[in-house]
Order: structure tokens, then C-alpha cells, then sequence
């Protein structure tokens, strides 16, 4: 190091806190020790010592404030970093704490059930949701007298997945069993991806003890994408008299749908939101067709219905 570098300014003002912490120190000696007891310059020396090792001691301390305000600033960012975030194994444990300071002074006595219902909501299985998601219903008669009426669905949408991983989409039907009737339901046609799929699994049907209703289910085994093309006609035949709605209620969360429904004589339908937080928007409404739409998200277990009506029947 040059003579002329040890006394520039930067190593002044580096080396600053330590001469005054010195020059205070001596400052101490000299009014401790060798200034006359009770004397006007015994009280200034003191003073000036204080002043110096003060000033170092706040300096000090106000550095340090700031260096692990940096820091702790620097901790944070990496903590909560997305790529620290996948790596916790607390998840659940921050999503609570999170959620509970959000939500606390709104659900201060409810929160921790408010917080299971919301998490009901999200996804924890292979499916993520439910893209463009689209029906097309038209229901014919079979035999007016008896009101055996045919349904036909045209269903396609896209099905996003969480990986490529193989996993089972049930595609499932419900239909009301009256006493001593046997209503029918069916699927066929099934393209996924535009490729037409024939594995279909078909459990045995259960009955719903509480409603009555069977349930039929179509299960298809998918792998090797993230987004699956789904289409395929779903057909029933049953009678109106007994189950006189159409429904439909979303097994995933969905993003956008649209609804059409054709009647034939006889027959009217009224359309309901199934707990939808927004209302469909309505696209055509005649006699005989009822189309609907729905820009947003869907969750699961909300949807629609068409509450069906037969009207009298003249020959």
C-alpha cells in the first residue's frame, strides 16, 4: 500500500469509527486520571469522550440495523421463493397460517371450518380441471302415453392433467329407478385426442340408498399428456314422470361451458344455475331450444339444471 493511498479519504473514512473509539478512550484516561478532580476541563474531556465512543456505539448499531434489515430482506426472498416453496414439506401447515391472518378478522370464530371447506376445492388428484367444457342435449319422445322419453348428449371438453402419469376418468351417469322400471343409459363413440378409444371399463351399478337414484359408471384409463381431448354421446331412456330434470354438476373445477338443449313437442324446460357464483348467460331461448353459457370457473359440485315439464298431450 503507497503512503499516498494510507491517507487518502476512503481510508479516513473507514478507519474514522476506530480512531474515534480511541481518541474517546484516551479522552477517558486523561479525565479520569490526569485532570484535577472537580475542574471545568476534567468535565469537558468527559463529555468529549462520551460524545466520541457514543457516536461509534449508535454508528455501530445503525449499520448493523441495516445490514440485517438487507438480510433478513434476502432471507425472505429466498424462503418464499417458488423454488423453495415446491421443496416444504409444511405446505398445508403455511397454507393455514397464511390463510388464517387473511381471513381472521372476517371468520375469527369460524375460520379453521371455513378453511376446510376451501380446501375441499382444490385438486389433490391426477385431474386439474375441466377446459371448454360443452353439452348438447335433445330429448325425443319414445312413447308419449307412458312418457318414456329419450335423452342424447353430445359431450366434448378438455381434461388438463397434473402430469403424464396414467390415471382413470370416470365418466358417470344418474338416473332415478322407479318401482318395477328399469331406466337405460349408455355410452359410445368415445374419441380421446381425436382417436377413437374402445377399453372402456363398466363396473357393475349401484344404487344410491338415500335418493334412490343408480349411478352408472364409464371408467377410461388416460396417459402420456397434460391435456386430453374427451368427446363422446351419452344416451338414456327413462320416464319423465318419475325423473324430470336434467342436471349437471361438475366433478372437477371447470373453466367455461356451454349448454344447449333441444325439446320436442310437449315438453318445456326451465333453466336453474346449480350454485354457480355468476349467472349463465343466456344465448337462445325458443319453444324448443335453450342454449346458455358460462364464462368463468365452475367448482366442484356447482353446475346447472333443466327442471323438465310435460304439457298436455292432444292427439
Amino acid at each position: 500500500m503507497s503512503i499516498k493511498h494510507f491517507f487518502s479519504w476512503e481510508t479516513l473514512r473507514c478507519a474514522s469509527p476506530w480512531l474515534f473509539l480511541i481518541l474517546g478512550v484516551i479522552a477517558y484516561f486523561i479525565g479520569y486520571f490526569l485532570l484535577p478532580h472537580n475542574s471545568i476541563s476534567k468535565e469537558i474531556v468527559i463529555k468529549l469522550a462520551d460524545i466520541f465512543v457514543i457516536g461509534v456505539v449508535i454508528g455501530y448499531l445503525t449499520n448493523a440495523a441495516q445490514f440485517l434489515g438487507v438480510f433478513k430482506k434476502d432471507l425472505q426472498d429466498i424462503i418464499y421463493a417458488k423454488e423453495f416453496v415446491n421443496k416444504r414439506k409444511d405446505l398445508p401447515e403455511l397454507w393455514d397460517c397464511i390463510s388464517k391472518e387473511m381471513f381472521k378478522n372476517k371468520f375469527s370464530s369460524i375460520h379453521n371450518q371455513f378453511l376446510q371447506v376451501m380446501k375441499w376445492y382444490f385438486p389433490t388428484n391426477e385431474v386439474s380441471y375441466y377446459d371448454d367444457y360443452n353439452v348438447y342435449t335433445t330429448i325425443s319422445w319414445v312413447d308419449k302415453e307412458k312418457g318414456i322419453v329419450k335423452v342424447e348428449d353430445s359431450i366434448s371438453f378438455y381434461l388438463i392433467s397434473e402430469s403424464k402419469d396414467k390415471f382413470v376418468y370416470p365418466m358417470k351417469s344418474w338416473l332415478l329407478a322407479a318401482p318395477g322400471k328399469d331406466p337405460q343409459s349408455s355410452i359410445s363413440e368415445i374419441t380421446i385426442n381425436e382417436e377413437s378409444y374402445q377399453n372402456v371399463s363398466t363396473p357393475e351399478p349401484y344404487k344410491d340408498p338415500k335418493t334412490g337414484y343408480i349411478c352408472q359408471e364409464f371408467n377410461v384409463t388416460l396417459q402420456g399428456s397434460t391435456r386430453y381431448s374427451v368427446k363422446y354421446q351419452r344416451e338414456q331412456e327413462y320416464n319423465i314422470n318419475d325423473d324430470y330434470y336434467i342436471g349437471f354438476r361438475s366433478l372437477y373445477i371447470l373453466n367455461g361451458m356451454k349448454v344447449c338443449l333441444d325439446l320436442p313437442e310437449n315438453i318445456n324446460a326451465t333453466f336453474l344455475e346449480r350454485g354457480t357464483q355468476n349467472q349463465f348467460e343466456t344465448i337462445k331461448k325458443s319453444k324448443n331450444r335453450i342454449e346458455m353459457k358460462y364464462k368463468g370457473i365452475v367448482l366442484p359440485k356447482q353446475g346447472y339444471i333443466f327442471a323438465l315439464q310435460t304439457t298436455t298431450i292432444t292427439e
